[in-house]
């Protein structure tokens, strides 16, 4: 039996954000560049992304770290620089979400595409 070709999906993922999404970035801060006793004030890395937001479907609401005002965040993993985690901020439309919870769609070790669930 012929090996699923999971490049292939995450080529289709991106094709389909880029089709149906919108450019936005991935913020993240980063330490200053001083010694560890001050390290000074920390920068904001900000890596682009192709993206899109949605309403959350109602059976990934847990009430306690995931609630019903939240949205779901699909983000492209072809060429994304980083690996997107719950300190990090999407920058969408002129809008900032924080990230709670990261669900990244990967059977295998390549990563198909990011599920955030972010909150305004």
């Amino acid at each position: 039996m012929a090996k699923f070709d999971y490049a292939r999906e995450q080529t289709t993922a991106l094709r389909l954000l880029d089709k149906f999404g919108s450019a936005g970035e991935i913020w993240r801060d980063v330490p200053g560049g001083g010694p560890v006793y001050d390290p000074g004030e920390p920068t904001v890395q900000k890596t682009p992304c192709t993206a899109a937001i949605l309403a959350i479907e109602l059976k990934d609401v847990d009430g306690t770290l995931v609630k019903s005002t939240d949205r779901t965040a699909y983000v492209a993993a072809k060429g994304l620089a980083i690996e997107p985690t719950t300190t990090d901020r999407l920058v969408f439309n002129g809008k900032s979400y924080t990230i709670v919870k990261v669900a990244p769609l990967q059977p295998t070790d390549t990563i198909v595409y990011h599920k955030l669930f972010v909150r305004a």
